[in-house]
C-alpha cells in the first residue's frame, strides 16, 4: 500500500508536518514533492524518490538534488510495485547499505539544529520554507499555486522593450534555460500594446505572438512556473511614451488594453496551470484608485470567458505599491493573486538612475537600522492586508540598481528575500541579465555572484 502520511509520522515525526504540506497538493514536476518523500520516508530500510515524467521519458533527479545526506553511491534501483505511486509519478526506491543508512538517519535528525535550518543545495532555487499566507479568500489549488511559486526571476528589458534588442537584451533561448534551470518561477513582461493594431480591436502581430510563444513554451516545457504580464502599455496609465512607442487615439486607449487580452487569453486557454496571468504590470497615474478597480474588474471578466480557472494576478495601483493595497478593490473571484513591487528605501536602490530627473544622488550604503526597519515594515504592511483579506501576495519586482556599492546591493538583496520568505511570500527578482540589477552578465556569460548567492544560498 502507499506510504501513508501516519506511517511517515510515526517514523519520521519532526518533519511529518512539512510533509502534509508539501505532498498533499503539488503540481507535477515538483521538487516539493521529491524532498518531501526522500527526507520524510528517511527511517524506512530504503529512500524513495519520485521520477518525473516528462513526454513520457523518465528524468532522473540526482540524489544528491534531493538530499543534502545523499552523498553516496546508491545501488541500481529497481521498479517499485505499481501501487506505490507518488501524486501520479514513477517511484523508484534506491537501496542503501545498513552503516551508511543510520549514518544518513543521524544526520538527517542532526538537520534542524545545524544552522538553524536546511542546508541543501538544489539545481533550482530552493523554496521559501514554511511560512503561509492567509488564504480564506481564494481556493485551495491557487493557494497551493501562490505558495508554489517560490525564488523567481524578470525576463526584463527584453520582450517588454518597444522593440525585442532595444534595451541591450534579447529573450534568446540560453536565458529561457538559464532561468528555469535556476529558479522556480519566472515572469515574462510582455510590451503588447506595441505589437497589436492600433485601433480599437488591437489585434496582436502573429509574428510578435509567436515569438512570445517560444518563450512561454520553453519556460512550461522546463517545468518552470510562468507569469505572462502586460507591461508598459504607457498610454494606459498617462504617461510619456518610450522611443519607438506608437501613439493611439485616446478613445481606444482601454478598449484595446481588453481586447488584447481578450486575444491572450485565448492564445494560452490550453496551457498547464503553471502559466499565471498578470493584467497589467504597475499601474500608476491616471489609473491609480477607483479607475483601475473598475478596469481590473472589465480584463479579469474578459480573461475568464475562456480560462475560467486559471490564477490571475492583479497589484495595486501607485507601482503596485503596498501603500495602494487598502484602495484596491477585487472582483469576487477564488483564482486570484494580488502583487506587490518593493524597491525601499527609493534613495539606495535607483541612485544614480539615468532616467530619473534630476537622479538620485550616488554613494548610499545600505542597510543601517533604519533602512532594515522600513524594508521590514513594507512587508509587513503587506502581511496584516493578506492576513485581513485572505488573498495570497507574490512579490513581483524588488532589486538594486547596479550604481550602488556592491556589498550594499548583497545586503540588501538578502534582506528583502529573508523578509519575504518568513511571511510566506513568492519573489521575482527584478532582473535576469540586464543592467537595473542583472544576476547574469551576458558579456562574461557568468552569474554576477553576490547577487545570486544573495538570493539563492
Amino acid at each position: 500500500m502507499p506510504y501513508s502520511f501516519s506511517r511517515m509520522a510515526a517514523r519520521c515525526g519532526w518533519c511529518v508536518a512539512w510533509c502534509k504540506r508539501r505532498c498533499g497538493k503539488v503540481e507535477s514536476a515538483s521538487r516539493f514533492m521529491l524532498r518531501a518523500h526522500s527526507w520524510c520516508g528517511c527511517l524506512r530500510p530504503t529512500v524513495r524518490t519520485c521520477t518525473v515524467l516528462a513526454s513520457g521519458n523518465p528524468r532522473r533527479k540526482r540524489p544528491e538534488q534531493l538530499c543534502p545526506a545523499f552523498r553516496y553511491a546508491p545501488a541500481a534501483p529497481t521498479r517499485a510495485p505499481a501501487d506505490q505511486e507518488c501524486a501520479g509519478h514513477q517511484v523508484r526506491e534506491i537501496s542503501m547499505q545498513p552503516k551508511l543508512r543510520w549514518a544518513f538517519i543521524a544526520l538527517l535528525l542532526s538537520l534542524p539544529l545545524i544552522g538553524g535550518g536546511w542546508a541543501v543545495s538544489l539545481s533550482r532555487a530552493d523554496d521559501p520554507g514554511p511560512a503561509r499566507q492567509s488564504c480564506k479568500a481564494v481556493s485551495p489549488q491557487t493557494c497551493e499555486l501562490a505558495h508554489s511559486l517560490g525564488r523567481g526571476i524578470n525576463m526584463g528589458n527584453m520582450l517588454e522593450a518597444p522593440r525585442e534588442g532595444d534595451w541591450g537584451v534579447k529573450a534568446e533561448p540560453r536565458y529561457v534555460d538559464l532561468a528555469a534551470r535556476h529558479f522556480r518561477t519566472v515572469r515574462v513582461p510582455v510590451r503588447w500594446s506595441n505589437h497589436a493594431a492600433p485601433t480599437a480591436d488591437a489585434t496582436i502581430d502573429e509574428a510578435f505572438a509567436r515569438r512570445v510563444d517560444e518563450v512561454v513554451d520553453g519556460l512550461l516545457r522546463r517545468n518552470a512556473y510562468v507569469i505572462l504580464n502586460m507591461h508598459h502599455y504607457m498610454q494606459l496609465s498617462g504617461n510619456d511614451l518610450h522611443r519607438h512607442e506608437f501613439k493611439v487615439d485616446p478613445a481606444v486607449v482601454e478598449t484595446r488594453f481588453l481586447n488584447m487580452w481578450r486575444q491572450i487569453a485565448a492564445r494560452y486557454k490550453d496551457r498547464p496551470n503553471r502559466l499565471v496571468f498578470e493584467l497589467l504590470n504597475e499601474p500608476n497615474g491616471k489609473l491609480d484608485g477607483e479607475p483601475w478597480n473598475e478596469l481590473a474588474a472589465k480584463a479579469l471578466a474578459v480573461v475568464r470567458q475562456t480560462n475560467p480557472d486559471r490564477a490571475v494576478i492583479i497589484g495595486p495601483g501607485s507601482w503596485n505599491n503596498v501603500k495602494e493595497l487598502p484602495r484596491l478593490k477585487l472582483p469576487k473571484d477564488p483564482n486570484l493573486i494580488v502583487a506587490i513591487h518593493t524597491y525601499e528605501p527609493f534613495n539606495f536602490t535607483h541612485q544614480g538612475v539615468e532616467w530619473r530627473k534630476p537622479p538620485l544622488p550616488a554613494g548610499i550604503p545600505c542597510c543601517d537600522a533604519r533602512q532594515r526597519r522600513e524594508m521590514t515594515e513594507t512587508l509587513e504592511a503587506a502581511r496584516d492586508w493578506n492576513r485581513k483579506h485572505g488573498v495570497p501576495l507574490h512579490l513581483g519586482e524588488f532589486g538594486a540598481y547596479s550604481k550602488g556599492d556592491m556589498r550594499s546591493r548583497v545586503n540588501w538583496a538578502r534582506h528583502m528575500r529573508d523578509e519575504a520568505e518568513k511571511r510566506g511570500i513568492g519573489w521575482t527578482w527584478w532582473e535576469l541579465a540586464s543592467d537595473f540589477s542583472g544576476v547574469w552578465n551576458p558579456e562574461t556569460n557568468s552569474w554576477v555572484e553576490p547577487i545570486r548567492g544573495a538570493l539563492l544560498d
